[in-house]
């Protein structure tokens, strides 16, 4: 009879892991570091960020708890308000670029790499402007958007757009 505890589901206590090394919990309650198997791993990109969750710990109270990816990657995400200038760069956590400029002008929206972009990105014409002044989105590098295209204006009063950047790092869906 073995003296180890195997899991075949999501453990559902903390779990140290160190250098390619885990936890293996023994009958008799000694704790011995052991290599991992990382076959037992999904591959990035493989899971579902709704339904896949990861165990954290609390650094006020020590508690542990689970939180789902997608919510991880919601609560990372950020808003840009451009209220002036002319080029405004996308940092790979923002979710929500608003255009609402005192004083309209073009302006310019430089994507980042997507293969660094974390969700979608969604880039409003708040003042409602863009049919004079047009707001223009830049793809960096080789990235391509819908078409095979290299830039995106946004040319109607109010208009918006969702970028989504795809899995491969190839671009952004439009």
């Amino acid at each position: 009879m073995s003296n180890t505890l195997r899991l075949k589901v999501s453990p559902r206590f903390p779990l140290t892991i160190l250098d390619g090394i885990g936890t293996k919990v023994r009958k008799n309650g000694l704790v011995e570091y052991i290599d991992l198997d990382y076959s037992q791993f999904y591959p990035l990109g493989s899971f579902d960020p709704t339904t896949s969750q990861i165990l954290v710990q609390s650094t006020i109270d020590g508690s542990f708890g689970f939180i789902s990816v997608a919510q991880i990657i919601t609560m990372a995400q950020t808003q840009q308000v451009i209220t002036a200038g002319s080029t405004v760069n996308v940092m790979s956590v923002d979710s929500l670029i608003i255009i609402n400029k005192t004083v309209g002008s073009a302006t310019t929206v430089n994507l980042p790499p997507s293969s660094s972009k974390i969700g979608q990105v969604k880039i409003v014409d708040w003042k409602g402007d863009a049919y004079t002044n047009n707001i223009t989105i830049n793809a960096v590098g080789s990235d391509k958007l819908n078409g095979n295209l290299t830039s995106w204006t946004i040319g109607a009063d109010g208009g918006s757009i969702v970028l989504t950047p795809l899995i491969n790092g190839t671009g952004y869906a439009v």
